[in-house]
């Protein structure tokens, strides 16, 4: 599933690496999210990078439930990627993201 990151859904991540620290966990914990999607945000971190989740609700200027994740590194732009309604917009903002960080995603 992610050619150049090197993760496939059968390889999802069982364990816990050797950085991992309570604020690493509090951070994930604030994602609210599970599965591949966690997976994918957990590797964008491993490559340096710091994500952040954000649901947006709907308004009148813009109807319907919006998620936006957001990847930074030191001396980068900031990337962000934005999904509006849909079947599963946690999963598809997290795929976008990974490929805005130059993750190649197959399949």
């Amino acid at each position: 599933m992610l050619g150049e990151c090197g993760l496939s859904v059968e390889s999802w991540w069982t364990g816990r690496p050797t950085w991992y620290t309570s604020d690493v966990s509090d951070r994930e914990s604030s994602w609210h999210a599970s599965g591949v999607t966690l997976t994918l945000l957990r590797h964008i971190t491993a490559q340096g990078y710091t994500v952040s989740v954000h649901r947006l609700s709907g308004s009148l200027l813009c109807p319907g439930s919006s998620v936006e994740m957001h990847a930074v590194r030191d001396g980068e732009p900031v990337r962000i990627a934005r999904v509006t309604g849909g079947d599963e917009p946690d999963y598809v903002a997290a795929c976008r993201l990974a490929e805005l960080v130059g993750c190649e995603l197959e399949g």
